[in-house]
């Protein structure tokens, strides 16, 4: 598409987004909107900022995707339903994007029960190391992921990873109810990406560390090797 131009995207039902993201209450994984962006400008994505995500998407809604150049090769999009806004920011698919992905120091079990997320939306794997304020965790992007293509992920899923990460902390903190509650990737203020993709099928590390919490808003600085750094705002909905 052209700067400046509007374009229709179509989120069907059926689409594969919403495998697993939530079994029974299906809604649009935030790192999607960084996708749709991302095939529209038709290069990786290399940072993003001032991210915010508005609203869940549900099956079957229709939306409008907008872009608009600035400066310093950065790019604004917006995205909207019904000329309400979904979600917006800037990205750029600029620099080198340099850094690798970091490969877990120790194996790790899983932890089912800690997270609403279903195959194939759920990264998280197990984890290596948990603080009061931190989680180390190991990820993996499965084959069917519907983001994978050819063997390979695109860097920004790392983000989705390293949200489920601080999902599972939050869990953790819960000690009298861990009960998995769903939660929302609602904001990226800063974060970068290496060029190099996301391999399928083979363990990664990250984590997420804690730095500002009004419940049910947390703010958490994420990392994944030197591939992904970031920070993130996560919203976690009640006890259902």
């Amino acid at each position: 598409m052209e700067r400046g131009d509007r374009v229709r995207i179509e989120v069907p039902a059926d689409s594969p987004l919403f495998a697993g993201h939530f079994p029974g209450h299906p809604i649009l994984p935030g790192i999607a909107h960084l996708a749709i962006v991302e095939r529209a400008l038709g290069s990786p994505i290399t940072a993003a900022r001032s991210v915010k995500l508005r609203r869940p998407v549900v099956p079957g809604e229709t939306l409008e995707l907008a872009l608009t150049p600035g400066e310093g090769g950065w790019t604004r999009f917006e995205i909207t339903h019904q000329g309400k806004p979904v979600s917006s920011g800037s990205v750029t698919t600029g620099g080198e994007g340099a850094g690798e992905w970091e490969e877990p120091a120790t194996g790790a079990g899983e932890f089912p029960l800690l997270l609403p997320h279903a195959p194939p939306a759920r990264l998280i794997r197990g984890v290596i190391a948990a603080e009061a304020e931190r989680i180390v965790c190991a990820a993996e992007v499965p084959p069917d992921h519907p983001l994978a293509a050819e063997g390979h992920a695109p860097a920004f899923l790392a983000v989705e990873a390293a949200a489920q990460g601080a999902a599972v902390l939050e869990a953790l903190a819960r000690r009298e109810d861990p009960t998995p509650r769903i939660g929302y990737l609602v904001g990226i203020r800063e974060a970068r990406f290496t060029t190099v993709p996301l391999p399928v099928g083979r363990p990664f590390q990250v984590s997420a560390r804690l730095s500002g919490s009004a419940p049910p808003l947390s703010i958490y600085e994420i990392a994944a090797g030197e591939a992904m750094a970031g920070t993130i705002s996560t919203y976690i909905t009640a006890a259902g």
